[in-house]
């Protein structure tokens, strides 16, 4: 087969792919799954509510290569040294079919493993990594924060996402990151300085150090969405003082991103079930402007900018499997099903691989 007849062909694959991956049975949004009929790795066990995007996907260079389904965990070398990740390839993986990636970073003093089991993100119907930051100290953080190591994790980064997308078939309209913590503060760091390399972000009880907004640039509109705890004890809902610095609240952290996206609205309402009470905030009839990687579709009033405020909400991940420490947890609103939601709704053109 020429490479012209393959290119031609992975195309009309993945465009197939991508409209079988987001049909599929519907389920509450916000709320954790109670029962599932298909498999834990299908569209049809993890689709909500929201209507998803009908973008054609786009074949990354790592499609026809194949890989073997599992979770394992890999090493890549970067300039700051030997860096490792946990990768978990759903077990009905085609490698001509191409998947959407999910980046999640863990939070100070944790790792990779440790984050994927408590937020349950590998039963997505995706490609899912989970880096570890650079251990410093005897802890592991992320770039963002004033106890970091001083590893280039942006580079980082853009070196795993160089390496994934080239070995592995990745929807490249389709690449997101979220993280809880410090690992939010990571996924504020990368969107303001790798935005080109993901079609939307979600920070969970994220750490808003001013270092981890230094030097950012508002000037693309950019699909965000938040997810904090009113009472998160550790990085307090309307800001606050820690590690000898001043940080704003999620609110005040989230606004720019609004201004950015050019929305002209506010809007409010409960999303909280079984007396939960949370509140979401969108900025609507936002601007998709002339970026492919903003809001999708022609109606102007799908929101970019979201903010989850989940009432008394301890320094947790809302819905989680297994206890991430720090307050008050609920289990009737899933922050993993809000992210995948909202991921799906906002696909976008990335880079792709930088060529060397």
């Amino acid at each position: 087969m020429s490479s012209m007849t393959k290119r031609i062909t992975t195309t009309l694959l993945a465009t197939a792919a991508s409209a079988a991956l987001l049909t599929g049975t519907v389920a509450t949004p916000g709320m954790a799954a109670t029962a599932q009929t298909a498999p834990a790795h299908s569209a049809a066990a993890h689709t909500t509510g929201k209507k998803a995007s009908t973008i054609p996907a786009a074949p990354s260079a790592g499609c026809g290569t194949e890989q073997k389904p599992g979770n394992d965990e890999k090493t890549i070398p970067t300039e700051d040294g030997e860096r490792s990740y946990r990768i978990n390839i759903p077990r009905d993986y085609e490698l001509e079919t191409p998947l959407p990636l999910v980046l999640g970073f863990h939070g100070n003093g944790s790792d990779g493993a440790e984050f994927q089991n408590y937020t349950g993100l590998p039963t997505l119907p995706a490609i899912t990594v989970f880096p570890d930051g650079d251990e410093s100290d005897g802890k592991r953080s992320w770039q963002g924060a004033p106890y970091a190591s001083g590893a280039d994790d942006v580079a980082f980064v853009a070196e795993l996402l160089d390496s994934i997308e080239s070995e592995h078939c990745i929807d490249l309209n389709r690449v997101y990151a979220t993280g809880k913590s410090n690992g939010g503060g990571m996924v504020s760091v990368l969107a303001c300085h790798l935005r080109d390399r993901f079609s939307a972000f979600a920070p969970v009880a994220g750490a808003y150090y001013p270092q981890s907004t230094e030097g950012c640039d508002y000037s693309t509109p950019t699909p965000m969405l938040a997810i904090h705890g009113t009472g998160d004890a550790t990085m307090h809902y309307e800001g606050g003082h820690r590690q000898g610095e001043d940080y704003p609240g999620v609110r005040e952290w989230i606004e720019p991103w609004a201004e950015a996206s050019d929305c002209a609205k506010t809007a409010e309402r409960q999303v909280g079930r079984k007396g939960v009470k949370v509140v979401r905030t969108q900025w609507t009839q936002c601007s998709t402007g002339d970026d492919p990687k903003t809001t999708a579709g022609a109606d102007k009033k799908t929101a970019a900018v979201e903010l989850y405020s989940v009432a008394d909400g301890g320094h947790v991940w809302p819905g989680e499997v297994v206890y991430s420490g720090g307050g008050y947890v609920t289990k009737d609103f899933s922050a993993t099903n809000t992210v995948w939601d909202f991921f799906r709704s906002h696909p976008g053109a990335t880079q792709g691989p930088t060529q060397k």
